[in-house]
């Protein structure tokens, strides 16, 4: 488990010359991220401030990245993750997983009462960024999901990395950049279905693949074209 510490976990971001940093983006520095004029790193993602705002450069020399507001809760996705949460004014629930906030907010369009979680630094710094300008009422905690779920929400929503597969069609470049930034590295599904079960009031949701094999045993889903909704009763 990540330390607890968020000092520990922070980030720099490199400041352009002429730049200050936007009393929007306060609570990054609250966290421990460190604004500064040095020199970036010579591999891999970072944290930038320019002129337009906050931004993910690449060292590599990648284009700039800066995620897109998520789209309004319509069409056939949102209505499918509405299904699987149960989704209704005031219910709570947990995006345990939140990467750029996607899932999370078409949740909150649809009334639910939502908290993301994000442990890696640079993405949530992004989705700060991205959450103070479209929706500052959804919280983001800076922390691993599994100090939280403990908390009692309604619904603990799941969306892990997808595996790799064999395809010659590359995900959107959201998705890519997002798996550059995480890794691999995917945390122990059956663990935090175990936890999440646990402690959910209502029920846990995990997002798959359409063809990925399930954790665990689901006790419902609802499918889709391209993904799917896993969904699990609490465990007594």
């Amino acid at each position: 488990m990540p330390p607890a510490d968020p000092a520990a976990r922070a980030a720099r971001v490199f400041v352009e010359p002429g730049q200050v940093f936007p009393e929007r983006l306060d609570r990054l520095l609250s966290e421990g991220f460190a604004p500064t004029a040095a020199q970036p790193p010579p591999s891999g993602w970072y944290l930038a401030l320019d002129r337009d705002g906050l931004v993910l450069r690449n060292a590599e020399g990648e284009a700039p990245f800066r995620p897109g507001p998520a789209p309004i809760a319509r069409g056939r996705g949102p209505m499918a993750i509405a299904r699987a949460c149960g989704a209704r004014t005031g219910l709570t629930v947990l995006d345990a997983m939140a990467g750029w906030g996607v899932d999370g907010l078409a949740l909150a369009t649809a009334g639910c009462a939502v908290t993301m979680t994000e442990s890696h630094p640079l993405v949530f710094a992004m989705l700060v960024d991205l959450l103070e300008g479209r929706a500052p009422h959804v919280p983001v905690e800076f922390q691993d999901a599994r100090r939280l779920i403990p908390s009692g929400f309604d619904v603990v929503y799941l969306d892990p990395m997808f595996e790799p597969r064999r395809k010659t069609a590359l995900p959107g470049r959201p998705m890519q950049v997002l798996r550059d930034l995480v890794g691999r590295d995917a945390p122990d599904l059956e663990e935090i279905l175990v936890l999440a079960r646990r402690h959910a009031g209502d029920r846990v949701v995990m997002k798959r693949h359409a063809h990925a094999r399930a954790v665990g045993v689901p006790d419902w889903r609802i499918p889709g074209r391209t993904v799917r909704f896993d969904v699990y009763r609490p465990s007594a």
